[in-house]
């Protein structure tokens, strides 16, 4: 086991991607219960409720460790 492994609580050193429109809580809960570290993607989420629904949705089907990839350019990402 790799550092980056212990420190993230992951199985395997793979972080996935976080892909506008595709990593979403589902995606990211499928890679974290796979052993990865899943990300949840803000290009494709406009408003900071979209962002709490899917963390909702990710957290109802893991309980792994997960991150999100927030899009700076984004204006409401300060909300996020």
């Amino acid at each position: 086991m790799t550092g980056l492994q212990e420190m993230l609580g992951i199985r395997y050193p793979i972080i996935q991607g976080g892909m506008a429109n595709i990593a979403t809580g589902a995606f990211a809960a499928a890679c974290s219960d796979a052993g990865a570290l899943g990300l949840i993607g803000t290009g494709g989420i406009r408003e900071a409720e979209g962002l709490r629904k899917e963390i909702h949705i990710l957290r109802e089907r893991t309980d792994k460790p997960f991150g999100v990839n927030l899009m700076l350019m984004n204006p409401e990402t300060d909300k996020m």
